[in-house]
């Protein structure tokens, strides 16, 4: 029932509608048809008025979504520009930082008189057992047991397995590591013993000598596989046992062995000359 009475109503409604704009339509041209034509306007203007709003809030909904989406469009463009310069400036600073220890290297292997080839790190054991790095050099590219490794920051090591394509470098740090040492101001010698841990002990120094904190010690040259002149690290800390002949120093190696990641061996050993 009260659907048929809104269907009465919309028909009623549109029909009165129809009827009012023939008539302004037929009485147009008579005085009585402008002053109904008048009426009607006015009647009519907050209905256009609202109906012009509604218009023009919908053009202006459908131009803000073209925009929105225009704009969120640009949007994932940037972040995606902005995360391929990211990544290429970290690309750039590991250029740059290889570029620095290469420079090192170079250096380093121009003061060297004997044959020389670089190679990578592949592999570390920096346990508390062993001070090992895998380097991807092995018997093809001429490399043998004892030859000595370095970096651009002074001694590394020396090779102590050797495969076909890779070897094993026993590091400075390493328990069984030994090397003969000699300090650059006072020339006291000594030899320097590995701990297991990021420093170094050079001991057999004599009780009655000055030994100089900060003083830089150079491989000494004495035994059959490091030449003399190469950095091994400065001194730290000296220390005298009561009763002993000898006393001992600290020595911080020049090479941070933890982020070691080139290194060059040295093909000639002072054995094999």
């Amino acid at each position: 029932m009260r659907r048929c009475v809104v269907l009465i109503s919309r028909k009623f409604v549109g029909t009165v509608i129809i009827v009012l704009c023939l008539g302004i339509v037929v009485t147009a041209k008579f005085p009585i048809g402008k002053k109904i034509r008048g009426v009607c306007i006015q009647g009519f203007r907050p209905v256009l008025s609202v109906s012009s709003t509604a218009l023009s809030f919908v053009k202006n909904l459908k131009a803000d979504i073209r925009i929105n989406k225009t704009l969120r469009q640009e949007n994932i463009f940037l972040n995606q520009q902005i995360k391929r310069l990211e990544r290429k400036i970290v690309e750039l600073k590991e250029y740059e930082l290889e570029n620095k220890r290469l420079k090192l290297l170079l250096n380093l292997k121009d003061k060297i008189e004997y044959d020389t080839i670089p190679a990578q790190v592949i592999g570390r054991d920096l346990s508390g057992w062993s001070q090992l790095i895998i380097i991807d050099k092995g018997t093809r590219d001429g490399l043998k047991e004892n030859m000595p490794v370095v970096s651009g920051q002074g001694v590394v090591g020396k090779i102590i397995e050797v495969g076909l394509l890779s070897s094993k470098v026993q590091l400075l740090i390493d328990r069984q590591s030994r090397i003969g040492g000699i300090m650059q101001k006072s020339r006291l010698v000594g030899v320097i013993e590995g701990m297991g841990k990021n420093y170094l002990v050079i001991n057999y120094l004599p009780r009655n000598e000055s030994v100089l904190v900060n003083d830089l010690v150079l491989s000494s040259g004495l035994g059959l596989i490091f030449e003399k002149g190469l950095v091994i690290g400065s001194v730290q800390a000296v220390y005298e046992e009561k009763y002993s002949l000898y006393k001992y120093a600290i020595v911080q190696p020049a090479v941070e062995f933890d982020r070691l990641e080139e290194v060059i061996v040295i093909l000639k050993s002072k054995e094999e000359l």
